[in-house]
């Protein structure tokens, strides 16, 4: 499942649930005795526990990026990571004796004993996750925009001290946001790339069934929609060295891996393909039909004004 926060679409990794005993009661535990404090180091504010274990799946072990803790829904928590697995499984989720004094990790016995005192009060606890390299600034600008409850600092990025700073993070986020808005069709592209065909034909309703939604009615009624290049479902094909072949609108769309040569068999006339200016328009009387189509993409917002123009001026260059 996909929660979209602030316009980054964070997957729904896991519930966190600590380990039961046998009448379905989280087990505590108190740590502190096994760490040998020869030195007599003193506890900190938030080692005196009890806490509770928990594990979230080995899959996500390496994952670099930036999550989030919901308790009831409501973000409670957010953070970065180099290594989600690391950060939960032997971190918040397995409080060490040595984490439970001065000097070790009071942020790992603090969100441990919350989750643990949130599970006790019945709240259901999941944890979100966008996996990205700009994790820095994005765990600071959401922290910053959300002010969850857990949270005590602004992140490892420090608060900006100048505007420069300032424009640099929210230049950051909209990048992101930007980019992920491209990945609405992302699901297509993942199939795509998995995929060990040379050439993929699909119908319809298994695309959408790729995707997870229905098309647009553009896609089933204009063919340049299916264009290679200028939009974002485009973007779903061409980032897996794909391309579309051909299209027979409302049924089918065919795929090929780029370079591959078409054959016989899926070779359509370019009137019925994208006109994107990469492939010969060969019918004069087609090119009509094809700028209304284009108009029509236009005004319901898929292409801009300036993509129209540009394939207009090149459809007409064709007669």
């Amino acid at each position: 499942m996909i929660h979209e926060v602030k316009g980054i679409p964070f997957q729904c990794i896991c519930k966190i649930v600590p380990e039961l005993d046998a009448d379905g009661r989280p087990i505590e535990y108190m740590p502190q005795s096994r760490y040998k404090n020869s030195t007599n180091i003193p506890l900190h504010e938030y080692g005196y526990g009890p806490f509770c274990r928990f594990k979230i799946p080995n899959k996500y072990n390496g994952k670099m990026g930036v999550y989030i803790i919901l308790v009831d829904s409501d973000i409670k928590y957010v953070g970065e990571c180099e290594d989600l697995g690391m950060r939960f499984n032997m971190g918040y989720g397995n409080i060490s004796p040595r984490n439970c004094y001065v000097g070790g990790q009071p942020t790992n016995c603090r969100i441990n004993s919350l989750i643990l005192e949130m599970y006790k009060r019945g709240s259901q606890i999941e944890l979100l996750f966008y996996e990205t390299r700009d994790r820095f600034n994005i765990e600071s600008t959401l922290i910053k925009e959300l002010n969850p409850e857990w949270n005590k600092t602004a992140g490892k990025v420090s608060r900006p001290r100048d505007r420069q700073k300032v424009l640099y993070r929210k230049k950051s986020l909209d990048l992101e946001k930007r980019r992920v808005s491209m990945s609405k069709y992302y699901k297509l592209e993942e199939y795509l790339r998995s995929s060990q065909k040379q050439v993929e034909t699909l119908s319809y309703d298994e695309i959408e069934r790729i995707l997870g939604f229905r098309l647009p009615s553009s896609a089933y009624n204009h063919r340049p929609w299916w264009a290679n290049g200028g939009h974002s479902q485009a973007n779903s094909w061409l980032n897996a060295d794909w391309e579309v072949s051909s299209v027979e609108l409302g049924k089918s769309v065919t795929f090929r891996k780029v370079g591959k040569e078409k054959t016989t068999e899926e070779y359509r006339p370019t009137p019925k393909e994208m006109p994107s200016g990469t492939k010969p328009v060969s019918r004069i009387e087609d090119i009509p039909k094809l700028i209304k189509e284009l108009y029509q993409l236009k005004t319901e917002g898929v292409i801009t004004g300036e993509e129209f123009e540009e394939k207009k001026k090149d459809l007409l260059s064709k007669l």
